[in-house]
């Protein structure tokens, strides 16, 4: 979107001195879309009203990826969850983002899928710590 505020600018890594933007990774992998939670999940208290507990955490979402593009991905997290560094939208306004240190959970259907496109790809982010790049 030229000439927006909205800013696609989603990086990755194993330390806050190697994050790489999606878009410059050996093979570029295109920008997901996100969905943000405050919290891993909500309890409810006797009074009926609600908690948040744990950590927040977030999903990046593409509704199509290649091969390729799994495949850089899956370099971040070579077992079934990796701590990584994510710099990632947050819900609060357009161009708004966060560094984090989470936990990169990988898909456990994802290697049962052999196809050059699959739909509906998801990695989840979860334990994350707000984080300071400096």
């Amino acid at each position: 979107m030229t000439g927006s505020s909205y800013t696609h600018d989603f990086e990755i890594g194993a330390a806050f001195a190697t994050l790489a933007n999606l878009a410059a990774l050996s093979t570029p992998v295109h920008y997901p879309k996100t969905a943000q939670a405050p919290y891993a999940g909500v309890k409810d208290m006797e009074d009926n009203s609600q908690r948040g507990v744990g950590l927040p955490t977030v999903t990046w979402h593409w509704t199509s990826i290649t091969q390729a593009e799994r495949d850089v991905l899956r370099t971040f997290c070579s077992g079934a969850s990796q701590v990584v560094y994510i710099r990632t939208r947050t819900n609060d306004t357009a161009g708004s983002f966060h560094y984090y240190q989470a936990v990169m959970v990988w898909p456990s259907l994802e290697e049962e899928y052999d196809a050059r496109t699959r739909q509906a790809f998801d990695i989840k982010f979860r334990s994350m710590i707000l984080a300071d790049p400096s």
